[in-house]
């Protein structure tokens, strides 16, 4: 992620995501929200690699799948439960936006669960679910944009 320009983080969180229509169980990650979008980390550890998780998202091993979404590429967030979203992104190719046979735009979605950090207590994690859906939304709701741009450096 230090390619990405996340900017200043406003929520760092253990994280899972799930693709809809997936058939395999959601993924381990690590999530950081900023007003310039959300990336996400894919923390799947393959046999030889040491992967450590900072703050600042530094990376330290070769071969993550990290992810990269610009708020406007987010066509919808829409609450599942406490501490789950479902993110409905415009899918694009090669930076530019995909539409399909009828001209609307083609669209992922990802179900993003904030797990407990290590040594969170169970009072603070319970706020933080509960907060999860208001804080996200309102990040997204300051910074979408009505006219989206012809190309995006966004890697979903």
């Amino acid at each position: 992620m230090n390619n990405v320009p996340i900017g200043d983080p406003i929520i760092t969180s253990p994280c899972q995501r799930a693709k809809s229509g997936a058939a395999r169980s959601p993924v381990n990650g690590f999530l950081v929200i900023s007003e310039n979008g959300f990336a996400w980390r894919n923390l799947a550890v393959s046999p030889g690699i040491l992967i450590t998780v900072a703050l600042d998202g530094v990376r330290e091993a070769t071969g993550i799948k990290d992810k990269w979404v610009r708020w406007h590429d987010v066509a919808n967030i829409i609450p599942k439960k406490p501490g789950q979203v479902q993110v409905v992104l415009k899918a694009r190719k090669k930076g530019a936006i995909v539409l399909n046979k009828k001209g609307n735009y083609k669209t992922k979605k990802w179900k993003l669960t904030i797990n407990k950090h290590k040594d969170e207590k169970k009072d603070h994690f319970r706020e933080r679910k509960a907060s999860f859906f208001k804080i996200m939304s309102e990040i997204y709701n300051r910074n979408r944009v009505e006219i989206d741009p012809p190309t995006s450096d966004s890697k979903m």
